[in-house]
């Protein structure tokens, strides 16, 4: 009888250690492969999507901690005055029509800015037989002269805007469609939907939006065209400023109001400026009385906070008085901040630059300079000098641009005066707290 457990040889025990160990190797090395192969196309990968993951959070959260900051600067100008004399400056003998030397001196500054705005109250014509000072309306060689002299931006809400009716006002809101489609036209429309829509100019990532209003008009549009001019109205001034805040980052407010002539602000100025204080208006920047008025800041106990120039009197003039004369160009700063997910905008370095009007009707020469470069020398050329008992000297004319400046405007908390149209109501006051 054979037995079953026969004990193995030395050599069957050394094969089946060898067998053994070789099965332990095989595991080893599939163990190893399977584990390098799960670690490069599984788990790395892995690792490194956390690792990459982590770095975008932390970084993420480090850009929303840090501020991104972005500035736009801009410069205003006022009325853009044109008067018979200026107007033929303009006229050459080989019949051409050009104003382009008119802003020669301050060709510089309107560059140098990122965005430029006038006020061009009069309406324009390309029938130069129907051009007239008075009622106004210019050339549209005037337009080309503003957009070659480097203006964005043309605000054109004013009393006198409809005085030849509304077929004028259509022909220079088609002269700005068709030949300046660049350029932001404000204040008039061809469509109620052209006036509901709020115009928001994007420059160097800051939104800004731009309104602009007149005071009243001296003729009357017609029923069902009230759209066209821009009026002050409460509700409608509110309605757009809400919608604009909705649309951009910071809002520009143009105002065509004040007396003519008189260099302080009016009651109805200041109730307005309340109003668009607390509606949430970054700026203003007022037009029509044709001579300089002081700005500032205003303030409420609500925080808001609004930087206003009430009036930078003309930039291009014919008129003959010593403060029709002596002009401002407005220069800030807007600078947006976003950190943590929170935009924040802020109105820096405000300030006015005196500029005169020199006008010499023998030399034909119609254009405004800074008053930094203005000398006695050229205006002991000027035409209009000896229209007014001032010495017309570059001493007068910077003792005056400060005094104007100088004067303290008291803020209005009164409303009644919102839906009214500017009168001959002035500010007697000379105590507060918004100045130059």
């Amino acid at each position: 009888m054979k037995k079953n457990n026969i004990p193995l040889n030395f050599k069957e025990k050394s094969l089946s250690r060898i067998s053994f160990i070789c099965s332990v190797a095989v595991l080893l090395i599939l163990f190893l492969i399977f584990y390098q192969v799960d670690n490069v196309l599984i788990r790395k990968p892995a690792q490194e999507a956390q690792r990459i993951q982590a770095q975008k959070e932390e970084e993420e959260k480090k850009a929303a901690e840090t501020p991104q900051v972005s500035t736009a600067s801009v410069i205003a100008a006022g009325d853009n005055y044109f008067q018979s004399m200026l107007l033929a400056a303009g006229q050459t003998e080989s019949g051409e029509w050009n104003y382009d030397d008119v802003y020669t001196n301050l060709r510089s500054l309107i560059n140098g800015a990122d965005l430029a705005c006038i006020s061009q109250d009069s309406v324009l014509t390309s029938d130069h037989a129907s051009i007239s000072t008075f009622p106004f309306a210019v050339p549209t060689e005037v337009g080309d002269a503003i957009v070659n002299a480097g203006f964005d931006v043309v605000a054109s809400a004013s009393d006198t805007v409809n005085d030849l009716g509304t077929d004028m006002i259509r022909q220079t809101l088609e002269y700005w469609s068709t030949e300046h489609p660049e350029v932001s036209l404000l204040g008039l429309h061809d469509s109620q939907e052209a006036a509901d829509t709020i115009t928001v100019r994007e420059v160097n990532g800051i939104r800004i939006a731009l309104l602009d209003y007149t005071f009243g008009l001296d003729n009357a549009l017609t029923e069902g065209e009230d759209y066209m001019v821009d009026v002050f109205d409460r509700d409608t001034v509110s309605a757009a400023i809400q919608k604009a805040k909705e649309e951009s980052d910071c809002i520009i407010l143009f105002a065509h109001w004040g007396n003519e002539e008189s260099t302080e602000p009016s009651e109805y100025q200041k109730q307005w400026a309340s109003f668009l204080l607390e509606q949430g208006v970054d700026v203003v920047i007022g037009a029509h009385p044709h001579v300089l008025q002081p700005y500032g800041r205003l303030s409420d106990e609500e925080g808001n906070e609004m930087v206003i120039f009430y009036s930078l009197g003309n930039i291009v003039t014919g008129q003959e008085t010593f403060d029709t004369l002596l002009e401002g160009m407005a220069q800030f700063s807007i600078q947006k901040t976003v950190q943590n997910g929170e935009t924040s905008i802020q109105i820096l370095s405000p300030s006015i630059t005196p500029m005169v009007m020199h006008y010499d009707y023998n030399s034909g020469e119609y254009r405004p300079y800074l008053l930094s470069e203005y000398s006695d020398e050229i205006g002991a050329a000027h035409s209009g000098r000896y229209s007014f008992p001032e010495v017309f000297s570059v001493e007068n004319l910077e003792n005056r641009f400060d005094e104007i400046m100088s004067q303290k405007v008291t803020p209005s908390s009164g409303t009644d005066l919102l839906d009214t149209e500017d009168t001959a109501l002035e500010d007697t006051s000379s105590e507060g707290d918004v100045s130059a």
